[in-house]
């Protein structure tokens, strides 16, 4: 399935689901989807990739693994950044009222759909 199905069918599957990309470690976005009057999800993916990164220093430091999901809650919103590959990853975005569990684990499986297209 191609990255743009991956990710359109991401964010449909959940009520609340705004918008989702698939980036890069370098800030690159490789493909996304939003829905209308969504969020700048580039934006958004590359600002906390940043801190994906010094989570991942982080965690190497302390020999507790790589860090395979980060979630940010705002007031608005959440945030879900799950690894695809060791190169790419998914930012998710949901209205804050959304269900986390069933987001997570949506997540979780267009994360191993996306890995297994980037091989």
């Amino acid at each position: 399935m191609p990255f743009k199905g991956i990710l359109k069918e991401l964010v449909e599957s959940i009520d609340g689901g705004v918008a989702a990309t698939l980036m890069g470690r370098d800030g690159i976005s490789v493909e996304q989807h939003i829905t209308p009057g969504g969020y700048d999800v580039e934006t958004v993916g590359v600002e906390y990739g940043k801190v994906v990164e010094e989570i991942g220093k982080a965690s190497d430091l302390l020999n507790l693994g790589s860090v395979q999901e980060v979630m940010v809650s705002t007031a608005s919103v959440d945030i879900l950044l799950r690894m695809a590959s060791e190169d790419y990853y998914i930012a998710f975005v949901l209205a804050g009222n959304s269900n986390i569990g069933k987001a997570r684990y949506l997540l979780r499986k267009a994360a191993l759909t996306a890995s297994e297209e980037l091989r």
